[in-house]
Order: structure tokens, then sequence, then C-alpha cells
């Protein structure tokens, strides 16, 4: 059995990871618990809401993407700060409605300074997770598997990467079909997204 996965993609191509599709997200979640005791770690979920429990499950690391907003949002005070402290106290001191010069006139800047950590902190989150999530990708090979194609938005998926130190399509075909999944398939690559076709 294990031996002939129905294929998607081109079978001429390489073989991008063997694909199984689980009926809900508790056997999604137990499926992925098993391979992580298997020490299998090279796979991707794909899931149509969030699911408790998976990330952790999956032993996700903790994104980077609050400290690259942090980064933004402290960038930016300084960036305003610079802006509108630097003109007003040094290179043209002008004493208007007698607000001094000094620190102590920090509340009359607080407006600018909001406005543009919270600009500067949304832009980051968007180009952030856009980069992080491997964007922009036109194609994923997933696609290839016409039942993924067709149910994506309402199944609960599996792939295990080619690429994985324990791939074998019998052994872990046999531990998919063990673990209740079903319609197990080989994916491969299209022609298109292959390094000889480029």
């Amino acid at each position: 059995m294990s031996h002939h996965l129905p294929i998607a993609g081109s079978k001429d191509e390489p073989l991008y990871a063997i694909g199984a599709r689980f009926e809900t997200p508790e056997a999604l979640l137990g499926a992925v618990e098993r391979l992580r005791r298997e020490g299998v770690s090279a796979y991707e979920c794909f899931t149509p809401y969030p699911i408790h429990g998976l990330a952790e499950a999956m032993k996700l690391p903790k994104s980077i993407l609050s400290f690259l907003v942090l980064g933004g949002g402290v960038s930016a005070i300084l960036i305003a700060l610079s802006m509108e402290l630097i003109p007003s106290t040094l290179i043209y001191p002008l004493v208007v409605d007698g607000k001094p010069l000094n620190l102590s006139a920090l509340p009359q800047y607080i407006a600018i300074v909001v406005a543009l950590t919270l600009m500067i902190g949304a832009i980051t989150a968007v180009f952030g997770m856009i980069l992080l999530g491997g964007m922009p990708r036109l194609n994923n090979p997933m696609f290839a598997w016409d039942l993924f194609a067709k149910e994506a938005s309402r199944g609960f998926f599996l792939a295990i990467d080619a690429r994985e130190k324990k791939f074998s399509i019998a052994g872990l075909s046999d531990l998919l079909h063990e673990l209740g999944a079903g319609d197990v398939t080989a994916i491969h690559l299209e022609a298109s997204e292959s390094p000889q076709g480029t």
C-alpha cells in the first residue's frame, strides 16, 4: 500500500512531500504529537482556522515579530523626538507663548510621537508578517494536489517534507495511515517549480 501512493504534481519532478488529510483537528493534533515522538520534525500543517495547542505540539519557536514591532516603535519614538527637539531647541530656537525650550516642554511633542509610533509599528508588523511568512510566493507545491486545492479552506492537512532526515515513503505512509489519515499522497513539484524548469 505505502509503495503505491497516489501522485500529485509531475512524477518526473522531484518529490516535495507526503501529504495527508485528517478528518478532525484532534486527529491532526494527535498525528503531530506522534510524529514528534518518532523524531520527525520537517513538516507543515494546513488548517482552516487556528487549532489550540497545535503550535505547542509542533514545538514552533516564538516568533520574532513582536521584537521587530518593538524595534519599529522605539525607532519611531527616537525619530519623532529628534525631528521635534533638534530643530526647536538647537537649530532654530523660538519661544512661542513663553513655552520653554528644554525637556520640560516634552508634553507638547507627545501627539506626533504617538502618531509616528503607531504608524511605523503597524508598517513593521505588516511587512514583518509578510517576510517571516515566506511571502511573496506565487504558488505552493501543495496546490499540485487537487484535493488540497479544493479542500484547503475546510480540511486539516499535514505535509512531511521530503528533506526530512527520517524520510521514508514506506515508513511514513504506513505511519500516517495508522494515525487515521485519509488520502495520503506523494506530492511532486510541478515542472515550473523545479530547478530544472526555471
